[in-house]
């Protein structure tokens, strides 16, 4: 029998334990607002037969609880594959510094941080990188990550202005259908994410028959049976990008979660869109 977690006795501290948090709290919102969502495309339903949208399949996801169902489990789809990449690409270049443990006591552990360890980089070398040209294109990294987060920081900003301004009006049909279009989807999503996340580390730590011990992944301790070299070569398997800046890891980490990003703030602006769309029947 496989087992699937660490034991509770085991040395260290289980760097998953904040996933114990993350997970319920996204999943209770999750369940909350695709639960309120339905039941007022419930509602909606009703008032949506004195109006009525130019596009059916948009008016069926908007008005029925079937469609906002279909919505958000797309976005947990998203979501969930679009973490897996990013910690790929994260993750993987961050096992390169970890350390097999088995037979050290605790006190003898190196430092969690690989720039704390003797004879290991500085702390800007792990971020940055050696030398100029490395440096150079961490920086480019950088930029062009924080340009990425200003676009989608304005890109929400905006919809939420174009809603405040266009809000749309009452007549003798009643007011327009109108719902949370992004809230469900974007938290799946998130949900959908921190289990992929969480699934794909204990997917690694079964495969090389190991069990991470610290925050940062760097110290590992081997299950029973599991050799040093055994371990230290499937490990080897999942680390990519382990001479890479952390900067720049964080960076193709974030473009893997751009269609997650691009999906919610779509769904953000067609919320705000689509409330000036009804035509009264």
């Amino acid at each position: 029998m496989v087992t699937r977690r660490p034991p509770r006795m085991l040395p260290g501290s289980d760097p998953l334990v904040i996933h114990k948090i993350f997970i319920p709290i996204y999943l209770c919102m999750a369940v909350v607002s695709l639960g309120l969502a339905m039941a007022l495309a419930a509602l909606d339903a009703r008032e949506g037969q004195s109006w009525h949208l130019p596009w059916p399949i948009v008016q069926w996801a908007l008005t029925t609880p079937l469609g906002i169902l279909a919505m958000t489990l797309v976005g947990g789809l998203v979501g969930g594959l679009s973490s897996v990449v990013a910690a790929a690409a994260i993750l993987g270049g961050q096992f390169a510094y970890a350390v097999d443990v088995t037979e050290l006591p605790p006190m003898a552990w190196p430092a969690a941080s690989p720039w704390r360890r003797p004879g290991g980089p500085t702390r800007g070398e792990y971020r940055l990188g050696r030398g100029r040209r490395e440096r150079v294109l961490s920086l480019l990294a950088l930029a062009l990550a924080l340009l990425l987060v200003l676009g989608f920081v304005a890109a929400l900003v905006a919809a939420g202005w174009y809603g405040i301004a266009h809000v749309p009006g009452c007549g003798r049909s009643g007011c327009p259908p109108s719902s949370g279009l992004a809230i469900p989807p974007m938290f799946l999503g998130l949900a959908s994410s921190w289990l992929s996340l969480n699934w794909w580390i204990r997917h690694v730590e079964r495969r090389c028959g190991i069990w991470f011990r610290v925050l940062y992944f760097t110290c590992y301790i081997r299950r029973p049976g599991v050799t040093a070299d055994a371990a230290a070569t499937a490990l080897a398997r999942y680390t990519r990008g382990g001479g890479r800046p952390a900067l720049r890891r964080t960076l193709v980490a974030e473009l893997a979660l751009v269609p997650f990003l691009l999906m919610t703030t779509g769904l953000y602006l067609l919320g705000a869109w689509l409330p000036t769309q009804w035509i009264p029947n």
